[in-house]
């Protein structure tokens, strides 16, 4: 029987996540959330808590899932530099073809300032996502296919704050021929010798 509870309950974390995305954290009642989930609110608080505890389990799902995407990219490649490559390159097609945005960063911006608990959540996902890219930087670097005077530590970060500068520009501009050359801009910067 938990089994079934856990599919349901991945279910309407998916449908809670699209309204979030939509609407936003402040923009959201509960009312919207017990129509899109097709539940009664006593099921949602027993089951999940209030509005805060089902956004929090919404954007958990969201990192887990874009990390273990990026995970299983870079388990394919045995090269870690194009394994890099990819996730750069899937990242600026992703930031194009993705018309809902982040959800992270645009909880970051709408509640993380004023929300501890939401801001440790994403400070954690965060922290797992530019660990990953380290290592991936550093098996470059062992595997003499950077540079060796790179820190992957500050890299992956720069990496990781260009993503978000890119959401930014095709939000402005939509301009996705602009991503890409952004991109290839910044593989090319990070594989020079």
């Amino acid at each position: 029987m938990a089994r079934s509870v856990e599919f349901i309950e991945c279910e309407i974390i998916e449908k809670a996540m699209n309204v979030f995305w939509e609407k936003g954290y402040h923009g959201t009642s509960m009312q919207d959330l017990v129509e899109a989930m097709q539940i009664n609110r006593s099921s949602l608080y027993n089951t999940i808590g209030d509005k805060h505890a089902l956004f929090m389990k919404c954007v958990t799902s969201y990192a887990e899932a874009g990390i273990r995407e990026t995970k299983e990219k870079i388990a394919k490649e045995s090269s870690s530099l194009q394994a890099l490559i990819n996730v750069i390159r899937d990242k600026a097609s992703w930031v194009v073809d993705c018309e809902k945005g982040c959800l992270g960063i645009k909880t970051i911006f709408e509640i993380a300032p004023e929300d501890t608990e939401i801001r440790n959540l994403l400070n954690k996902n965060n922290e797992i996502y530019l660990l990953m890219l380290s290592n991936v930087i550093q098996k470059a670097i062992d595997d003499n296919e950077l540079d060796g005077s790179e820190d992957p530590q500050l890299l992956a970060d720069y990496i990781m704050t260009t993503f978000t500068g890119w959401k930014q520009a095709f939000i402005l501009n939509r301009d996705p021929i602009k991503i890409k050359k952004m991109s290839e801009y910044l593989i090319k910067t990070i594989t020079r010798r």
